[in-house]
């Protein structure tokens, strides 16, 4: 019942088809002659008049395959092969494909029908079995009666529009015209895709595409076609060769670049499809036999205590070849001996840039290269001092002296020479001395004189009473050590001692080992005892990558422990996660905009009120930054400083985005500028995501008809000197505000009288007279009264402040759990031994 029900329709379409003109023919074997029966044969092959001139069909081997442009663009056409293979040709024929196989079947099937209860069924059910017998055609050339029958045992052979299209798709491989071919191939894959004969051409072409591009050097391109062809048939004749030798140029290409990452991953995509391949053993044993031979070289190393050496001999064997067995082992007793950490970064503090200013690199150098004589702990609404060299320091006299007692004795973890008081002393007298290259004028207008009252002991006379002692003295003290020649400067096991040549000094912390490749290494400044039983970190390796992304694809294969700095987008996928810790720093990070005081244009109130009212800053902080994160926060800020100090003014409004009065105050100021709006240069923070909403700022400025362009962050455009700009964008996390302000609105030129030339007569009177305060409650009232007027008269525009997190594997033990700097208590981290995850070695 299954076979008469499909076939039924078919019968029906068949019988419909015809017309009452149902010439019946049978064409039978042509005599030699190759004349045919009268009446019976359509296309003109009947007799032609009664002389006896016959129109002979044309036979197969006469017939042309169909060109390009007669399959593209003419109608579909079948071919009918009689037995004595002549051809017709007619439009498309049904059921396709295999039609005289379908139609052969259907007949067979038919005398499986259910049997006829009435006369009329039998003559219905004989009458259909007849038809069977026929194929119905419909001629090309024949206006008055196209549509023919024509009996199946006539027909050798029906070749269709389809079958064409194959034909010449081999021609077009023979030719090696992939192009065209793959065209072809794509139109009878949206015609009629299972036809048969179309996954044999794909499979072919797949092929000869790999080859084409393996010939024409596109290696990455000719494997992309070799795993296309193994997913659709892993045993394809000469596949496996053909990835062989592919892959095997790739891998010797990735060895010749030291990429063994790139190569480990070509060999695992290899023995995945055929492990065994020849090149995967032969490529197995040479990564082995290399990682061994850098292993013998590494305990050499470790026998003659050059335990640096070793530990970077076996993180390099890691990663010639990650699966050798005895690496284990090897790593996790050299790390436990010199424990590095290796840290992700966007930028190090040695890059070239034009961006003058303090960066986020340059602070992680400072924090981690240098000990202030006081460092802020922590902050609750005001910063609280530590002092890692002063035992006691005591104000006496109401303030006007003060006395110092440092410490004699330091922890063996601590990584800086040992300071006496002459060294400190004479650092300070130099702050104080005119003439000197050190000579600091804020300082000396505080201080009179610096005695030494003995090794660990020294007084400071003050001319006036310092609102804060510890931020007076909250520098480091860059000058060798008097009494101690530090002789154990760690080397660069190629290059021999550090090649930066830096010098120890007495507040020295890390120093930097070496600069190589971008790769910055800092090693201690005074290595830990040999005889200790547990080591802390005793080197750090700033890794530099491209992108954001890039530093996280490092974090989880490994590459890198820790990363300083983590986006909104990221935040939430790192704190769920088991293998990393997020760490929130107890400053969020500032971002300002800050005016040329030497720029003409930006003398003008009314542009610089322009600028501030065209940028809708909530929109950028939320989507540009935040990422529309619930998890990070950031909060739209009227001051260059935390929201979260008490210095700031939380009764100063902010400013709300009004495009209508942007292009107001921008028609104003287009009047005072002589009818023309200069092109404004602008200096932007290296930091990605500051980048990014610097170009958001340079877009809405756009639209009320301001021309700001953004200088290159480039090692090219640094070479050309401090670069002539209007406009910074600067990320500052200052703690003590009162003091640190004057030096920020002066863009750098520090804390001078003569620096305060270039600010407007009201802001350097303020400036002075907030410097010349005595007790808190005035410095508090006068700092906020300045930052209304900064904020109200635009002389800067106080952005956002943002969240800083922190990611830390979990490995890393000791690291503080609210740090101010990225580098805080870094002498304590401890790098547990760890080993990556082989197949993350392999991961792309």
């Amino acid at each position: 019942m299954k076979s008469l029900r499909v076939i039924y329709p078919l019968l029906l379409v068949c019988i419909s088809v015809c017309l009452i003109v149902d010439l019946e023919f049978a064409v039978a074997q042509n005599d030699s002659k190759g004349k045919t029966k009268p009446d019976t044969a359509p296309n003109g092959a009947k007799d032609k008049d009664s002389a006896g001139e016959v129109e002979i069909l044309p036979k197969l081997d006469q017939m042309q395959i169909p060109t390009m442009e007669e399959l593209l663009k003419k109608p579909p056409v079948d071919w009918i092969v009689l037995e004595n293979d002549a051809v017709l040709v007619v439009e498309p024929i049904y059921p396709r494909p295999d039609t005289l196989g379908q139609l052969e079947l259907a007949f067979k099937e038919s005398y499986n029908w259910p049997k006829p209860k009435s006369k009329e069924e039998i003559e219905e059910q004989q009458k259909m079995r007849a038809e069977m017998n026929f194929i119905h055609i419909t001629l090309l050339d024949e206006k008055e009666n196209p549509e023919y029958r024509i009996q199946r045992k006539s027909v050798k052979q029906i070749i269709h529009h389809e079958d064409h299209i194959l034909k010449r798709i081999d021609l077009l491989l023979e030719k090696n015209d992939l192009k065209t071919a793959f065209e072809l191939l794509l139109v009878l894959d949206r015609k009629h895709r299972d036809w048969p004969g179309f996954d044999q051409r794909q499979k072919q072409l797949l092929l000869l595409e790999a080859k084409d591009k393996q010939n024409s050097k596109q290696y990455l391109n000719a494997l992309a076609y070799v795993q296309d062809l193994h997913t659709r048939d892993p045993q394809y004749p000469g596949l496996s060769e053909l990835a062989g030798e592919i892959i095997d140029v790739m891998i010797s290409q990735s060895v010749q670049e030291k990429v063994y990452r790139k190569a480990h991953y070509y060999l695992k995509r290899l023995e995945s499809m055929y492990p065994r391949q020849p090149s995967v053993g032969q490529w197995k044993t040479t990564f082995l036999n290399e990682s061994d031979s850098i292993l013998k070289q590494a305990e050499q190393a470790a026998s003659q205590q050059q335990y640096q050496e070793a530990i970077q001999a076996v993180s390099h064997a890691v990663v010639v070849w990650p699966t050798n067995p005895k690496l284990r082992d090897s790593l996790l007793r050299y790390q436990k001996r010199f424990p590095m950490i290796n840290v992700g970064v966007l930028e190090t503090a040695l890059d070239e840039t034009p961006y003058f200013l303090e960066r986020e690199s340059t602070r992680r150098h400072h924090a981690l290269t240098q000990i202030p004589l006081f460092e802020v702990s922590r902050v609750d609404q005001i910063p609280h001092y530590q002092s890692r060299f002063f035992e006691q320091w005591e104000p006496t006299d109401l303030g006007r002296r003060a006395d110092f007692i440092l410490r004699q004795s330091y922890s063996p973890w601590e990584s800086h020479p040992v300071m006496l008081a002459a060294d400190i002393t004479r650092h300070l007298r130099s702050k104080i001395a005119p003439g000197n290259t050190s000579y600091d004028e804020r300082f000396d207008s505080y201080v009179r004189s610096i005695s030494s009252t003995g090794p660990f002991t020294f007084r400071v006379y003050f001319d006036r009473v310092p609102l804060r002692t510890e931020w007076l003295l909250s520098e480091p003290v860059n000058s060798p050590p008097l009494w101690q020649n530090i002789s154990t400067v760690p080397t660069d096991p190629e290059t021999g001692p550090a090649s930066t040549g830096e010098e120890i000094f007495v507040s020295s912390r890390f120093i930097v080992d070496h600069h190589r490749e971008g790769i910055v290494s800092y090693s201690r400044a005074v290595p830990e005892p040999k005889d200790m039983r547990n080591f802390n970190v005793a080197q750090i390796n700033e890794i530099p990558y491209r992108s954001f992304e890039k530093s996280f694809q490092g974090l989880l294969l490994g590459e890198v422990s820790v990363l300083p700095f983590l986006p909104a987008k990221l935040v939430s996928f790192f704190k769920d996660s088991e293998d990393f810790n997020v760490v929130q720093a107890a400053i969020p990070l500032t971002h300002v905009l800050q005016f040329n005081p030497e720029s003409k244009p930006l003398q003008v109130v009314e542009l610089r009120r322009a600028l501030a009212y065209a940028i809708d800053r909530k929109k950028i902080l939320t989507e540009t930054l935040l990422h529309e994160s619930r998890l990070l926060n950031g909060r739209l800020i009227t001051a260059p400083y935390s929201t979260g100090l008490q210095v700031y003014n939380n009764q100063v409004p902010q400013r709300e985005y009004s495009f209508p009065l942007a292009v107001a105050l921008a028609v104003a100021s287009q009047k005072k500028l002589g009818g023309q709006f200069p092109t404004l240069r602008m200096l932007c923070d290296p930091n990605p995501e500051a980048q990014a909403a610097a170009q958001e700022m340079i877009r809405a400025w756009s639209q009320i008809g301001l021309k700001v362009v953004l200088i290159p962050n480039t090692a090219e455009e640094a070479k050309k000197g401090t670069p002539e700009w209007d406009i910074v964008y600067r990320t500052v996390a200052m703690t003590e505000p009162v003091m640190e302000l004057w030096p920020f609105l002066t863009v750098g030129k520090g804390a001078r009288i003569e620096s305060l030339e270039i600010l407007p007569d009201w802001m350097r009177l303020s400036l002075i007279e907030l410097d010349e305060a005595t007790d808190w409650e005035s410095a508090t009232a006068l700092i906020k009264k300045l930052q209304q007027q900064l904020y109200s008269m635009a002389h800067i525009i106080p952005l956002w402040e943002i969240d800083q997190f922190h990611v830390f594997r979990k490995n890393i033990k000791g690291y503080a759990d609210r740090p101010l700097n990225f580098y805080d208590n870094v002498e304590q981290w401890i790098p547990e031994p760890y080993y990556p995850d082989v197949e993350s070695f392999t991961r792309n």
